[in-house]
């Protein structure tokens, strides 16, 4: 197995004369998956509702009202917040076809980014379940949670190889090829914790180019593990 030191010096290699694409990639990716957000609200005047909860039946009508607008903008809110959430699954999926491309060191294209819409299904439900998974982990105890994170971890490049298979078999897949290699995963972004430091310290704008490089880390950090399990056969999609 490859040190973080050999997974950072391949993923250097792969961005030496890609720079520029992939630091527009990853700001485009970032603000797609995490920097966007969708919120649906309406107007409520609270003494309004409450006049109408205590003013007796003259003013059910009132109260009927507002609790239908209440209801239909949670309503919007949930489908605006689900779509969101699916599309974002599908973003970074096509942004790790992105990187497993740099690493490989073949040309990296922008529009992999928005190459796996038409499985949207199987992306979705890996989405699903591996927030779920996390979630319920990070319920029971902050420990667990961080296991199901790193179990989980290579779901958005095992659907980039392959994303015909379900959501199911990714989330099986990744957490077997994560055995025994979530404490490298974990000390492999450690590695970037001074850059980290150091790029905060610019205010944020070291980011553009440290993201870059963590997320080609990350994906030569998955071939690294497809290398070291024969019976695991990826179907790159062109």
């Amino acid at each position: 197995m490859k040190s973080a030191y050999e997974l950072k010096r391949e993923a250097l290699d792969g961005l030496t004369g890609h720079w520029g694409i992939a630091i527009g990639a990853g700001l485009v990716a970032s603000a797609l998956i995490s920097g966007a957000s969708f919120r649906v609200s309406f107007p409520v005047d609270t003494e309004s509702t409450s006049a109408a909860i205590t003013g007796g039946v003259m003013n059910l009508k009132i109260l009927v009202v507002t609790l239908l607008i209440i209801a239909a903008a949670f309503a919007v809110s949930l489908v605006v917040s689900v779509a969101y959430s699916l599309f974002s699954s599908v973003i970074e999926t096509g942004y790790a076809r992105f990187n497993i491309d740099l690493v490989d060191y073949r040309e990296p294209s922008f529009g992999s980014l928005f190459s796996y819409f038409r499985y949207w299904k199987n992306i979705a439900v890996a989405g699903v379940l591996k927030q779920l998974f996390i979630t319920l982990g990070y319920m029971l105890f902050i420990v667990p949670g961080i296991i199901m994170y790193y179990n989980y971890a290579m779901v958005p490049y095992i659907l980039a190889d392959d994303p015909t298979i379900s959501g199911k078999e990714a989330l099986a897949k990744s957490k077997q090829m994560m055995y025994g290699h979530r404490w490298r995963l974990f000390c492999t972004g450690m590695s970037f914790f001074g850059w980290i430091i150091l790029a905060m310290l610019s205010f944020g704008v070291g980011m553009i180019w440290l993201t870059p490089y963590m997320n080609a880390t990350h994906a030569a950090f998955y071939k690294d593990l497809i290398s070291e399990q024969p019976t695991y056969t990826a179907e790159v999609t062109e």
